[in-house]
């Protein structure tokens, strides 16, 4: 993608930023006087992601040959980790929303975000998909999903009550560029490393779900 490319994003996380009184107010209170780094970062992140860059695997992946449940933040480049294991030959689902109940701009959306997600053959599973979602995991697939809403970890009981009924592992995932280089780390430590890089998180108005 070119630098045209990054300009625009660049205008659009920032416009969305200063149009939305609400969501201001909510990263000032969030991160305080980082927020406009912590934008430019995210600007960053999501031209990674928009470029589907590679990513080097870090971890255990013995850990999920019989499938499993992944979860994360809206941290770093999150969106590449389906993608980069699809590539290495596991079988991947995703936990998505859907913002059909905003109209037609809602529909639009939901039809390009499948169209980037269900990339390399993974596939998409909404909210209200319980059945499926279990038949996937139980069949050996992994299951990637993002757990953190008004809290970090605000999903996180519902995660480990799917995992022991699936009697699968529950394994944290972090997925995040450093120096233009791309890292997902299987087995992550996700309070150590919003600690660590706390401008990569994501995160800009109240949630539907919690």
């Amino acid at each position: 993608m070119s630098v045209i490319t990054q300009g625009f994003i660049l205008i659009l996380v920032f416009g969305l930023y200063w149009l939305c009184p609400e969501r201001r107010r909510y990263i000032k209170k969030r991160i305080g006087n980082n927020a406009i780094p912590n934008l430019y970062q995210v600007a960053r992140n999501l031209y990674f992601m928009l470029s589907k860059k590679d990513l080097k695997v870090r971890g255990n992946l013995d850990v999920l040959s019989r499938g499993g449940i992944l979860y994360s933040f809206h941290f770093g480049v999150w969106e590449l980790m389906p993608r980069r294991l699809s590539q290495l030959g596991f079988r991947l689902g995703i936990l998505v929303n859907t913002y059909k109940d905003q109209g037609l701009r809602g529909r639009i959306l939901d039809y390009l975000l499948k169209r980037f997600r269900s990339n390399k053959g993974v596939k998409i599973f909404y909210p209200d998909d319980v059945f499926r979602i279990v038949e996937f995991i139980k069949s050996g697939g992994i299951f990637g999903v993002l757990i953190d809403g008004n809290t970090f970890y605000a999903k996180f009981e519902k995660i480990k009550r799917l995992a022991g009924l699936c009697n699968v592992p529950l394994i944290p995932f972090a997925a995040y560029q450093k120096h233009n280089r791309g890292i997902l780390e299987i087995g992550a430590d996700l309070n150590q490393i919003i600690t660590r890089y706390p401008l990569h998180y994501l995160w800009f108005y109240r949630s539907r779900q919690g």
